[in-house]
């Protein structure tokens, strides 16, 4: 087509545009594959070496050219229409307006080729183009930075947690053997009862048709019955040690179901960013320690700030207490039992600035106590349908739905 005879080959176009087309349009294996199919020896090569011998054939037309400027063509055949349409109708600020829309969008490298390389390209449009992709690598860079640190981050917190995970499986797993023995010890138990039974039984028939045969046959009865009063005894014992392992059993397990749960929401949480929750704790200053930023801490959320928590999932206290110690907070808690004496909880209510309430993890006296109590001393009062570590996170420090802080 006469409209393609407008555009530069690869090996034609200026020398700075090049190396951001072919990094942007080829990726490593594909550098790989040029080079191979054209007889290059690629074993052992870096990425950047395949980059480096790819762009040192870009001078002239040869193999590894031809190669790469049909590949280059074939991928940015729609944008080079579209540009050669626009210059035909000499529409310059259409051609900008389509570099702009293709940028935003993340659409570079078939583009920025399209436009280079027609002849009808002004120096003003290259120089911009020019300029916008080489500040993108250097953001995309950071970026990459980021998004590494954040990994990493990501990867302790798993790697907690899997622990966790495992002592947990551990500890269900020793239940379990106990409980097993535990069963083969009564089966043992219930098996003796009954053969010591069925012995008693037949001394007793004896008794019966022959009448005692003197002070030996009555101390066989005697003593028989002595030991199956002490088997029974056992066996009571036996069955109270195996219902208790059964409830460990089941609060474990319900326990370790939970911690799962927990662990798939936080995990969901840490994809989406960990420095987002946490953004203050790799640096140097802290509003509590000095050097405080004022309005512009991005931690200011809970800093300082002392949230007092009553009722929740009391074996959980030590995750509650971490969440909010993270975020720059101060934790107290109470199990919510009022017992015989409301002082203490009072007290906890008016040294606090927040109190955080699960209504699925307390009483409705202490629900009502604690609102009663806020109301007098004016506290901040936050009514959670759930005591579980994602509805607290959500309630204190992730603001309208969102990842972050106020």
């Amino acid at each position: 087509m006469d409209e393609m005879k407008s555009f530069s080959n690869i090996w034609e176009i200026e020398r700075n545009f090049k190396c951001p087309v072919i990094g942007a349009m080829l990726s490593v294996d594909k550098h790989k594959d040029i080079l191979k199919k054209c007889g290059w020896d690629v074993n052992g090569l870096k990425p950047y070496e395949y980059h480096s011998y790819l762009m040192g054939c870009m001078g002239d037309e040869n193999a590894v050219s031809i190669k790469t400027n049909n590949y280059i063509r074939h991928q940015s055949g729609k944008y080079m229409k579209q540009v050669a349409a626009l210059y035909k109708k000499k529409d310059a600020k259409g051609v900008k307006a389509l570099w702009n829309d293709c940028s935003a969008r993340g659409i570079i490298g078939p583009v920025m080729y399209a436009i280079v390389s027609h002849k009808d390209t002004n120096v003003r449009l290259l120089q911009d183009i020019h300029g916008e992709v080489h500040m993108l690598s250097h953001a995309n860079m950071t970026e990459v930075f980021n998004i590494r640190r954040k990994l990493e981050a990501v990867d302790q917190a798993l790697e907690r947690e899997r622990n966790k995970s495992c002592e947990k499986s551990k500890t269900i797993r020793d239940l379990v053997s106990q409980l097993k023995q535990t069963g083969k010890e009564k089966g043992a138990l219930t098996e003796e009862n009954t053969r010591l039974k069925k012995k008693l039984d037949e001394l007793e028939t004896q008794t019966v048709l022959h009448q005692p045969s003197g002070p030996d046959l009555t101390h066989n009865v005697e003593r028989l019955e002595q030991a199956l009063s002490c088997q029974k005894e056992k066996t009571l014992r036996a069955e109270r040690q195996r219902k208790q392992l059964e409830i460990q059993l089941f609060s474990a397990e319900n326990e370790n179901a939970m911690l799962k749960d927990e662990f798939a929401q936080l995990s969901s949480v840490f994809a989406a960013g960990t420095d987002d929750i946490y953004p203050c704790r790799e640096r140097e200053t802290c509003p509590v320690t000095g050097a405080c930023p004022g309005e512009n801490c991005p931690r200011r959320r809970l800093c300082a700030r002392r949230i007092f928590m009553i009722g929740g999932i009391t074996k959980m206290k030590s995750y509650y207490r971490q969440i909010v110690e993270k975020a720059g907070g101060e934790f107290d808690y109470h199990d919510g039992y009022l017992r015989n004496s409301n002082e203490d909880l009072a007290a906890k209510v008016r040294r606090c600035d927040v109190v955080v309430c699960p209504v699925s993890c307390n009483s409705h006296n202490a629900c009502l106590k604690v609102k009663h109590l806020c109301t007098r001393y004016n506290k901040e009062l936050k009514i959670l349908n759930s005591a579980s570590l994602s509805a607290v996170t959500q309630a204190l420090i992730v603001p309208d739905g969102a990842v972050g802080f106020n």
